[in-house]
C-alpha cells in the first residue's frame, strides 16, 4: 500500500490530498478550486490521484475488459495454481467495485450513522482488497503462497473435516448448527457495530463448513444404500 492507497483507505481528507496532488498530479487550477470550495470540489483529488493508488491497476485492467487482468496474474491459468488463488480472484474484483462504490456514496450521506457505515464499508473492501493483491504480488514474485488470507486457513480446516469419520460428521454438524445461530443471533441484535466483520466473516466460514460436512453425510448415506441393496 502507497501513500495514496493509504491516503483514500484513511477518508482521502482534503488537506493531505492537497499535498499528494502537489507531488504526484501538479495542478494548480485544480488545487485553488479545492482550496476554495473543498465541500464542493473536494472528490475531484480522488478522480486525479486514484491513477497513482498501487492497488487500483488491476481494476483498470478488469475495466476495459481485454483480458489484462490475466496478464497481470498470468499463474492464475497455470495448472499448477493454487485454487485458493483462483478463489480469491473474484474477491479481488467484487471487493475493488464495492469498495468504487461505497466510496462514491460517501458523499451522499444524510446523517452521521450513513457516514459511519458507509465508511466502514469503504475501508472493508479496500482493506479485502489490499490483503488479496498482496498474495497475489507474493505468489507472482516467489511461486509460492505468502498464505496470511483467511481463506488458506478455510482450507485447511475442510481437509481435516475430509478425515474425519461419518460419527464425528455428525457431531460436528450439531456443533456448526448451534455456532451459527448463535453468531446469527449476536449480529440481529447490533449491539456491537464494531464485531460485525468478523461476525459475518466467521459465520460465512461456519456455513461453508457445514456445507462440507452435510455434503460428506449425504455421501456416507448414498454409499450406504448402494451397499445395501
Amino acid at each position: 500500500m502507497n501513500e495514496i492507497d493509504r491516503w483514500i483507505s484513511s477518508g482521502a481528507g482534503v488537506e493531505e490530498g492537497l499535498r499528494l496532488l502537489s507531488i504526484h498530479a501538479p495542478n494548480r487550477w485544480l488545487a485553488e478550486l479545492v482550496s476554495r470550495l473543498p465541500d464542493r470540489f473536494g472528490h475531484l483529488l480522488r478522480k486525479a490521484l486514484i491513477p497513482f493508488a498501487e492497488s487500483v491497476s488491476f481494476s483498470q485492467t478488469v475495466a476495459r475488459g481485454d483480458g489484462s487482468f490475466r496478464k497481470e496474474w498470468p499463474f492464475l491459468a497455470e495448472p499448477d495454481c493454487p485454487p485458493e488463488l483462483k478463489i480469491l480472484a473474484a474477491d479481488m474484483i467484487t471487493s475493488w467495485h464495492g469498495y468504487v462504490n461505497a466510496h462514491e456514496d460517501l458523499y451522499n450521506c444524510v446523517s452521521p450513522e450513513a457516514c459511519y457505515d458507509t465508511a466502514r464499508k469503504t475501508v472493508d473492501n479496500f482493506s479485502q482488497n489490499c490483503k488479496i493483491r498482496s498474495e497475489f504480488q507474493y505468489y507472482k514474485e516467489h511461486r509460492r503462497v505468502l498464505g496470511k488470507h483467511p481463506v488458506f486457513a478455510t482450507t485447511r480446516r475442510l481437509k481435516e473435516l475430509r478425515t474425519l469419520p461419518v460419527t464425528s460428521l455428525v457431531r460436528k454438524q450439531r456443533a456448526l448448527k448451534g455456532n451459527i445461530w448463535r453468531i446469527s443471533h449476536e449480529m440481529a441484535k447490533g449491539d456491537r457495530p464494531d464485531l460485525q466483520e468478523d461476525r459475518a466473516a466467521r459465520l460465512a466460514q461456519r456455513k461453508l463448513e457445514l456445507a462440507e460436512v452435510e455434503r460428506m453425510i449425504q455421501e456416507y448415506e448414498r454409499s450406504e444404500r448402494r451397499d445395501n441393496r
